[in-house]
């Protein structure tokens, strides 16, 4: 019985851990489109991303850097643009992110003309976590809905 109740300690033990794992890994989620999408910044992306991180695109997979530059094409289109985080799922070394990013388009950028129309990005993050940090992400974006901004004009 002894050798049972010794056992029943260490899953217990072994899936609070994992809990407190999964629970810093959102945690980590949310503070990335927050601070990075939302501020422009992020302490410490060392920290935060694995050496080997890839961003995957449609088109091409990236580094931390062509990611990073790409976040800043976004906030230098749009200099107000607001992040929220709508909900967030995690299992594993996953964590998905539903977010949200409102800002007015004052750049030219891609589609977008830089006119100064307010505009609403919905999008979906996936990130993968290995030894607490993010390895990989994957991220898409309404682009439907962006594109119906700008047939209206």
């Amino acid at each position: 019985m002894r050798g049972v109740t010794v056992f029943l300690l260490a899953a217990l033990a072994a899936a609070a851990d994992a809990q407190a794992g999964t629970a810093d890994n959102v945690r980590t989620a949310k503070r990335v489109l927050l601070q990075l999408m939302g501020e422009g910044r992020l302490e410490r992306p060392e920290q935060t991303f694995g050496p080997n991180f890839v961003a995957h695109a449609a088109s091409a997979n990236h580094t931390l850097q062509q990611d990073l530059a790409s976040t800043q094409s976004w906030r230098a289109a749009m200099p107000d643009l607001k992040v929220s985080v709508e909900r967030t799922v995690a299992g594993e070394d996953m964590v998905a992110v539903h977010w949200l990013a409102k800002g007015t388009n004052t750049v030219a950028m891609g589609e977008m003309p830089g006119k100064g129309d307010p505009l609403g990005i919905e999008g979906m993050t996936i990130f993968r976590f290995e030894a607490g940090r993010i390895v990989e992400e994957w991220s898409v974006l309404d682009v439907a809905a962006l594109r119906k901004v700008f047939d209206r004009r």
